[in-house]
């Protein structure tokens, strides 16, 4: 089959710029004129407001499908990925003949997040939950997973063909909001959705923000975990990019520390104390609740022109492990043996007060209580790596 070798990118109806694929197969990208004279760096560390052809660096080739992290972003992780595959399969499309760029064109307008690829290939669904059977779709997601024939493949490729994440989702409306469902994973235990659900609950009693979430109803588990996406208001694609998008980092393996992450924030939102705060937070309860896969995909800045960058609403909070047994992003150099002391260290490395440090760790331990018959007592031990802590101090200093 012919491969898509060129793309155009475009936000909220405007050019943004143009995607090619370079004859070793690296996508390179130039911004558009207008765009030069009216828009904002969509990835600021990687690809700055001017008119040079930007070529990815070789590591992108494994991490993004030689793309910039930030395009990598609107391609589907393992579900989705997973959906488009058997799609193209349906469609007699072998998935070793389509290339990144084309790939793209098949997630069109349907992306997470703003961007949208031109020319696109499918039109962009917008799901009404009314009427959904929640259950039927659980069982056709374990179909799917178990590489089983699925008679609903369309309505699941149109629904969460372009979902991020690897559990089982579908992306659906109702009324003037958008949402999330997710569905268990083979190995998830039935009641994966109402313990994030919890999580979610207290997490927002201990002070960190996040959208509405909701526990949708099941006959055959605890329920499904539901939750509104924070890329879309009022029917409006809202601008974001994941923390891997903008540092490129692989998010599949330890990467990166908290401290990196702070001064991410303090770098993009002009050291927002707002946003310092809800990342300490976050990184607090992650680590008392047993929350390892705290990857640098779960972390997103969102953009817009009343606000500029600033940090997205939490998500994925949910007790989770990592088959190396410590937090994917370390506190303070450990991803184990993690300390108070490091988790203030961290807090106010970033500026914040010493005195908010330790209230808001003692406040978070205290509250996390109503989760104790999925967290249990936990041992931590020491370990250290942070490679790309040296490119963000570059960057900063």
């Amino acid at each position: 089959m012919t491969d898509t070798k060129k793309i155009e990118v475009y936000y909220h109806g405007d050019i943004v710029g143009y995607l090619a694929e370079t004859p070793n197969h690296l996508i390179a990208f130039q911004y558009a004129d207008k765009w030069l004279r009216n828009g904002f760096s969509i990835s600021p560390l990687s690809l700055p407001l001017n008119n040079s052809v930007f070529i990815p660096p070789e590591k992108c080739r494994d991490r993004f499908g030689g793309m910039f992290g930030v395009f990598a972003d609107s391609l589907p992780d393992s579900w989705g990925q997973l959906l488009l595959d058997r799609h193209l399969s349906s469609l007699g499309i072998d998935k070793g003949d389509v290339g990144t760029l084309h790939r793209l064109a098949y997630i069109g307008k349907s992306g997470m997040g703003a961007l949208e690829y031109h020319p696109a290939k499918e039109i962009d669904y917008r799901i009404d939950a009314a009427g959904l059977n929640y259950d039927r779709i659980a069982e056709e997601c374990e179909n799917i997973l178990s590489s089983k024939t699925s008679d609903q493949l369309d309505l699941l490729y149109h629904m969460g063909g372009s979902s991020g994440g690897t559990r089982p989702k579908i992306l659906l409306s109702e009324g003037d909001k958008d949402w999330i469902v997710k569905f268990p994973a083979s190995k998830d235990p039935a009641i994966s959705g109402k313990r994030e659900y919890d999580y979610s609950l207290c997490a927002k009693d201990c002070g960190i923000i996040m959208t509405e979430t909701d526990l949708v109803p099941s006959s055959i588990c605890e329920g499904y975990f539901k939750t509104e996406r924070f890329d879309r208001r009022e029917g409006k694609k809202i601008f974001c990019v994941t923390f891997a998008g903008l540092l490129e980092t692989d998010f599949r393996a330890p990467s990166c520390d908290y401290s990196t992450f702070m001064k991410l924030i303090r770098m993009l939102t002009r050291d927002n104390n707002e946003d310092k705060e809800q990342l300490y937070r976050i990184m607090c309860f992650n680590v008392l609740t047993h929350n390892r896969d705290d990857h640098t995909k779960n972390f997103s800045f969102l953009y817009t022109e009343e606000n500029g960058w600033r940090f997205a609403p939490a998500y994925d909070l949910t007790y989770s492990d990592t088959y190396w047994g410590e937090q994917t992003t370390s506190v303070n150099g450990k991803g184990k043996g993690i300390s108070d002391k490091d988790l203030v260290k961290v807090g106010t490395d970033a500026g914040l007060k010493r005195s908010f440090c330790v209230d808001r760790l003692k406040e978070i331990r205290e509250k996390i209580g109503v989760l104790g018959q999925y967290v249990g007592n936990q041992k931590y031990h020491r370990t250290a790596k942070i490679p790309l802590e040296r490119r963000i101090k570059e960057i900063w200093d």
